[in-house]
């Protein structure tokens, strides 16, 4: 099944081989803008049932490259990532449209994302 990826604040090289990386696969890349940061992940993947929710994001730039991922199986995930890795494209903030997020901002996800990573990379750091 063809998937969405929603892109964030890519910088251009990036942008272009997960374009091209994506075509390959048979997936669409939707570059989101900042105009739609305060929109349900749902309405900016396009997903049927969703409004767009009128609020204004005023916060300017996310301050980090994001990728999120909409209706790709197991396998295709897999793929993907795999393709990711073979480039050398490192989008530390990637996250996985669900149930439990399709409601939230793009804002949410990425504040979501950013704890995540840094308690993971204070993990790593800190000696057990």
């Amino acid at each position: 099944a063809m998937g969405m990826l929603l892109a964030y604040e890519l910088e251009k090289g990036t942008e272009r081989e997960l374009k091209d990386l994506a075509a390959a696969l048979g997936h669409q890349v939707k570059m989101v803008s900042s105009s739609n940061y305060g929109d349900p992940l749902g309405y900016v993947a396009g997903i049927t049932g969703f409004k767009k929710s009128g609020i204004r994001d005023t916060e300017g730039k996310l301050g980090s490259e994001m990728l999120v991922f909409c209706g790709l199986d197991r396998e295709a995930m897999d793929l993907l990532l795999a393709g990711l890795r073979e480039r050398k494209l490192q989008i530390p903030l990637k996250a996985v449209i669900t149930p439990h997020n399709i409601q939230w901002t793009s804002r949410m996800l990425y504040q979501e994302l950013k704890k995540e990573h840094e308690t993971m990379t204070a993990m790593k750091k800190s000696p057990l």
